[in-house]
């Protein structure tokens, strides 16, 4: 019977002016294994998931997305398959992981095609599941993401994803509370509208960091990584978010914001040997509010979810 498995990573979104649209894979990945089976149906275990992690099958991420790209693109996939999902990356913090999920079944679904979607096609059906466009793109198509919404067609929620150089000289460091919060949490205290000059100043950071994070410039992005309009209302989603931020930037990052809806932050460096210190000051930042935190040290990754030609 047919085995196969493939890495989904983790990922960073928003990165402070890039709120919904900017999404980085990191080398945090999950690595998805299949094996089709006799026994009908299909079941996911996820080895050494905290708990609380573990769904009634009827409602697992990976499974609704699975189901529906299997429907979406008439794929006729085994009717029993036993799916390992394997990885270091916390849940329920702002790194993605229900966004990887929908990426795995998706990819999963597609290994089975005779005929391979496109990447903005397979987007559009994870949004519609419940994924951030920035994490979803970024779990793809791996690498430095950009998820583009056609207002043109919004009824129609289309999507275009561009890949964005990232210069490889970037570290990331990845510090991240024990404390869970939901993308509806996260989202729940940013404000649905915002001054027009919020809006001007954030477009034009976001330029400015796509520019330092293809050319490696720290100065250009610690100018523009700075952002209005959702970092400063999530700063409370846990204790010890402002302080592990600012204290990742006094330990030498070029930067440091909260990763996705939180309560993880990111801080990024071309210097790899500030590593160690970044995540040692970010992790006693948390600690100064009395929150216990874990960190890891990571490179952008290239691969996403996407086969690059059905595996059938």
């Amino acid at each position: 019977m047919k085995e196969f498995d493939f890495v989904v990573p983790a990922s960073t979104a928003n990165l402070g002016p890039g709120f919904g649209v900017l999404g980085l894979a990191l080398d945090m990945p999950y690595r998805v294994k299949v094996r089709e089976s006799d026994v009908e149906g299909m079941v996911v275990e996820r080895p050494g998931a905290l708990l609380g992690t573990a769904l009634d099958m009827r409602h697992d991420a990976l499974l609704r997305s699975l189901r529906a790209a299997t429907d979406r693109w008439s794929t006729k996939t085994p009717r029993g398959l036993s799916i390992v999902v394997e990885g270091i990356a916390p849940r329920d913090c702002g790194l993605g992981t229900n966004s990887a999920d929908y990426a795995a079944g998706a990819g999963i679904a597609l290994r089975y095609s005779n005929d391979l979607p496109a990447a903005d096609d397979v987007l559009e059906l994870l949004v519609s599941l419940g994924s951030d466009p920035g994490h979803g793109a970024a779990a793809l198509v791996g690498g430095l993401a950009i998820a583009i919404h056609d207002v043109a067609r919004a009824r129609q929620s289309k999507f275009r994803i561009l890949r964005a150089p990232i210069a490889p000289a970037w570290h990331c460091v990845v510090a991240s509370p024990n404390v869970e919060t939901t993308t509806a949490e996260g989202n729940r205290i940013v404000p649905a509208t915002l001054p027009h000059g919020i809006v001007s100043r954030t477009s034009g950071r976001l330029a400015g960091l796509l520019r330092a994070l293809e050319t490696g410039d720290e100065s250009m992005l610690a100018f523009c990584l700075v952002d209005e309009s959702h970092v400063p209302f999530r700063l409370g989603v846990a204790p010890g978010i402002r302080e592990a931020i600012e204290a990742a930037t006094e330990a030498g990052a070029a930067g440091a914001t909260i990763s996705g809806h939180g309560p993880a932050i990111i801080a990024l460096t071309t210097n790899s040997s500030k590593c160690e210190r970044i995540a040692e000051a970010a992790r006693a930042g948390f600690e100064s509010a009395g929150t216990k935190s874990s960190s890891w040290i990571c490179k952008p990754l290239e691969v996403g979810a996407m086969p690059t030609r059905p595996e059938h």
